[in-house]
């Protein structure tokens, strides 16, 4: 589960709504203030409109406006968290952070590592490597224990050679002592080195590779 509880409210978008809103208020009101100047002036006296229902009219209009007061406030709310969190988001450069997700980068030289959670312990549970086409790159066997796992990979290929520099995925399946399939979840670490706020989602750049904000899971010093 993320460690975010965040959201990204659009500032620019919500403010000019909010004063389109105000606008088109205020221009309707004029709007109905004239025609019920005009309804009391042009009246038959011997049947009057009844004074009630311009009342209820004007209360009406004076709730609509109130709550486009109160929504221009909570607009003014979602901004400032929006920078806390933003804020908070940039305080993670440099430090290691751990996050749901199958894809790691291989650098050429330094060992992927994923992390992943096994729902049972297994004795040979199959783990592969493919690489961004999906290509088989690498395969083996491995000992989990029920809980928290971590693989390493060097780079090794399963015909003995060494994987180029990229993203690569893996995939965890085996079962457990009664023959029952284990459920994986996978993840990623490595060090933020950036932050990126141009989408909808804040990403974070971790050991050459982006992932989302709402993704992370843990965070530690630095590296």
């Amino acid at each position: 589960m993320s460690i975010l509880g965040l959201t990204t409210p659009t500032l620019t978008s919500t403010t000019s709504t909010t004063a389109s809103d105000s606008k088109s208020l205020s221009t309707n009101y004029e709007m109905f203030m004239t025609l019920l100047v005009t309804q009391m002036q042009n009246q038959d006296p011997l049947s009057p409109t009844d004074a009630s229902k311009f009342t209820d009219q004007l209360v009406q209009y004076s709730s609509v406006e109130q709550q486009i007061k109160m929504n221009a406030h909570l607009a003014n709310l979602e901004a400032l968290s929006t920078t806390q969190n933003a804020s908070n988001l940039v305080a993670y450069i440099g430090k290691t952070v751990q996050a749901e997700g199958k894809t790691s980068t291989y650098d050429g030289t330094n060992a992927a590592t994923w992390n992943f959670d096994s729902s049972a312990k297994s004795t040979s549970a199959t783990i592969k490597v493919t690489n961004a086409s999906g290509e088989l790159v690498y395969s083996t066997t491995k000992s989990l224990t029920a809980g928290s796992n971590t693989f390493t990979w060097d780079g090794s290929t399963s015909s003995g050679g060494k994987a180029t520099a990229g993203d690569y995925t893996i995939a965890v399946s085996g079962s457990d002592s009664s023959g029952n399939a284990l459920t994986i979840k996978t993840g990623v670490d490595g060090v933020v080195t950036a932050v990126d706020f141009s989408g909808t989602t804040p990403m974070l750049t971790v050991d050459g590779q982006t992932i989302s904000a709402y993704k992370v899971t843990n965070v530690s010093g630095g590296s």
